[in-house]
């Protein structure tokens, strides 16, 4: 299932780009020519396009966590998040969040580049499920539990009821319309997997309409370690 997966969105992601480039061409070259009914057929035509390619590009980032071998480090998670941070700047400005980053972040042992793509993931999702009128506003912070740390994220957004925490960590589940909060409904699945990959664990803490608090755990770091 996982190859065929791999497969099928792999192989997809070309005849949409070829309709999104088509769908493009129209509405940039023979605008003139089309009425207005016309162009707003289009303009879907290249709107579905475009959350295909979305939906294909989550699959392929889910699938490569099932078949990819992943080689646990010690990394810095204050470098992971200046990235992360880096990623959703354009986001961040456009939604005018607040983002709150308790330095120092703890060190832990993981895989560079699925923990930027898990925290990417969670970050994003908590700028962007909030009500309407309500400025995002977002604290990350780490501690230490044994042998492990734990980084939240916490958020002001709409919150989970209990009953839909652990249905939103699959594949494809989403608890809203498209149109509401846009999104493939895979990211949750990409970070839970990426993080149990790595031995880690993710849950959440939430009510709904009083925001939620999202966490992962992955090892903590020995103290003769090299951090990445």
């Amino acid at each position: 299932m996982q190859a065929f997966t791999y497969s099928v969105s792999h192989d997809l992601r070309e005849p949409v780009r070829v309709l999104q480039g088509f769908a493009q061409i129209l509405l940039e070259d023979y605008a003139g020519e089309l009425d207005p009914i016309a162009q707003d057929f289009i303009k879907r035509i290249l709107t579905n396009a475009q959350r295909m390619e979305r939906l294909l590009r989550d699959l392929l980032a889910y699938s490569r966590l099932n078949r990819n071998e992943l080689s646990p480090k010690p990394i810095s998670l204050s470098n992971v998040m200046a990235e992360v941070l880096t990623q959703l700047e354009v986001q961040i400005h456009e939604q005018q969040a607040i983002v709150t980053v308790d330095e120092p972040l703890l060190p832990v042992v993981g895989h560079y580049t699925t923990v930027i793509q898990v925290l990417t993931n969670l970050l994003s999702n908590a700028i962007k499920f909030v009500a309407p009128g309500v400025q995002p506003s977002v604290r990350v912070w780490t501690q230490k539990r044994n042998e492990w740390v734990r980084l939240w994220v916490e958020d002001n957004g709409i919150g989970v009821e209990p009953k839909y925490q652990e249905r939103i960590f699959k594949v494809f589940e989403r608890l809203h319309a498209e149109e509401v909060y846009p999104g493939t409904g895979i990211g949750l699945a990409i970070a839970r997997r990426g993080i149990e990959r790595m031995g880690g664990q993710v849950g959440i803490e939430s009510t709904a309409s009083q925001g939620s608090r999202f966490w992962i755990e992955l090892p903590a770091l020995s103290e003769d370690s090299i951090l990445y």
